[in-house]
């Protein structure tokens, strides 16, 4: 089955040639994978114009797309818009899948980096006691704030299935709250766990999780 895959990363990590590591290798191409990559070049020129015009860009991008790709670098856990991509992807019911790039040697500096804090262990969700609407928190030092750009959402089907897809939420999640690292707690290293030959098996998985 053809995947589309959404990839959200550090801008920086393109301009140390680490995601384009993964862009230039075919995995999309490799085993018959034929996922959609969508560049984030395009949401960098977006952010000159406005934060609205950049949150057009993203989710143009997220739509049609069943699994995101987080590609994590050294700085990609305070990236704010990393994080804006992983709330609308999970309130999308998307798959989610982590894979660290620090093994991937600089093309600057043809050294390896240190490995960076997941994103996900940043945020977190919380389902109010009625199951009518889902919160968003991230962690900024060691407090947890309400997420500004998607503070919450309303259920999409109370007493039911939360997430459109119906993947992994029911009526027993009222009144509970969780990581996204507990969600989606599978990470990979692209360069020690082979991303590319493994890449399109990764992706599988992030959608079986999620009913995809």
């Amino acid at each position: 089955m053809a995947r589309r895959v959404f990839f959200s990363f550090h801008y920086d990590d393109v301009a140390d040639f680490r995601v384009n590591v993964i862009r230039k290798s075919g995995v999309l191409r490799h085993k018959g994978n034929t996922s959609k990559f969508i560049d984030k070049s395009l949401w960098e020129a977006a952010r000159l114009k406005s934060k609205q015009a950049l949150q057009e860009v993203i989710d143009d991008g997220l739509n049609g797309c069943g699994i995101t790709a987080l590609l994590i670098g050294s700085e990609t856990v305070d990236r704010k818009w990393v994080r804006y991509e992983l709330v609308k992807s999970l309130i999308e019911g998307k798959g989610i899948l982590s894979i660290h790039l620090n093994r991937i040697r600089s093309r600057s500096t043809g050294k390896i980096s240190s490995k960076g804090v997941n994103p996900l262990s940043k945020l977190k969700l919380r389902v109010d006691s009625e199951c009518e609407k889902i919160y968003f928190y991230e962690l900024i030092g060691r407090k947890w704030f309400p997420f500004e750009l998607i503070p919450y959402v309303n259920n999409r089907q109370k007493n039911s299935v939360i997430f459109s897809n119906g993947g992994f939420w029911k009526q027993s999640q009222c009144g509970r709250e969780f990581k996204f690292s507990e969600l989606f707690p599978q990470e990979y290293c692209w360069v020690n766990d082979d991303g590319y030959n493994n890449f399109p098996t990764w992706v599988e998985k992030a959608a079986r999780q999620v009913g995809r």
